[in-house]
């Protein structure tokens, strides 16, 4: 990437009022920018959310990095089945918001099967869904990887985690870090490992999870990070 510190947020599930206020504290002139995925679901402005992602992307190509997280896997999984045991599980873990935004809240839900809903989604918002397909499951930093919920920690090469262990894994932070890298990740709310909704960092500092629970009445945090894993400045709105 671009610079040398990076600016890094996680999970915003569709807050888009909360994301553009924490974006005001990163600098493009100074830093990169990475999510950590969870951009859709549970919040109403889903789709903005994604478009503001897209466009940040395009207009700081060399420094802007949008992982993938669950829910986008979610809603991928969902388009794919377009089945009722794939819909009522996505619509219950917040797949219903993101329906309705990525209709334009144009489209009466419980009027229509979960396949005519999968297709007015494709049909309307195709663009946003194929960019949220194609996002990768980590990025390096220097000594520093991101990921949207953790690593395999039994494995002595995290290269060799699963997409299940990016998108889906939890308590990674309770075994030693193997990696050689700081880890930061997202996905688990921090309340559920240290009962704040601020940053958690590990005692060996090498795990740092930055999920602040946002769209349950928590908060959206941000950090800025060098390539040695230390933390420079944290921010919460």
């Amino acid at each position: 990437m671009k610079y040398d510190k990076t600016f890094v947020l996680s999970d915003i599930h569709g807050e888009l009022a909360k994301f553009k206020e924490l974006l005001q504290y990163w600098k493009p002139n100074e830093e990169n920018l990475v999510i950590l995925g969870d951009l859709i679901d549970r919040g109403e402005h889903s789709l903005e959310v994604v478009q503001l992602a897209m466009d940040l992307q395009e207009t700081y190509s060399e420094q802007v990095v949008v992982l993938k997280g669950n829910h986008e896997d979610m809603l991928s999984i969902f388009l794919s089945e377009k089945d009722y045991e794939t819909g009522d599980w996505y619509f219950n873990n917040g797949g219903n918001r993101t329906c309705e935004s990525f209709t334009h809240y144009s489209f009466p839900l419980y009027f229509h099967s979960y396949e005519e809903r999968a297709n007015k989604m494709l049909q309307v918002s195709n663009k946003e869904i194929q960019f949220l397909k194609q996002l990768p499951l980590f990025y390096e930093f220097g000594d520093t990887l991101f990921v949207h919920a953790g690593i395999n920690p039994h494995l002595r090469d995290w290269r060799k985690s699963v997409e299940k262990d990016f998108l889906w894994t939890r308590g990674h932070w309770n075994h030693p870090n193997e990696t050689g890298k700081t880890v930061i990740f997202g996905h688990t709310p921090v309340r559920h490992i240290h009962d704040s909704d601020d940053i958690w960092i590990s005692k060996c500092k090498s795990y740092i999870g930055i999920d602040g629970g946002v769209v349950f009445k928590g908060q959206l945090n941000g950090i800025v990070i060098d390539k040695k894993g230390q933390i420079l400045d944290k921010y919460k709105v």
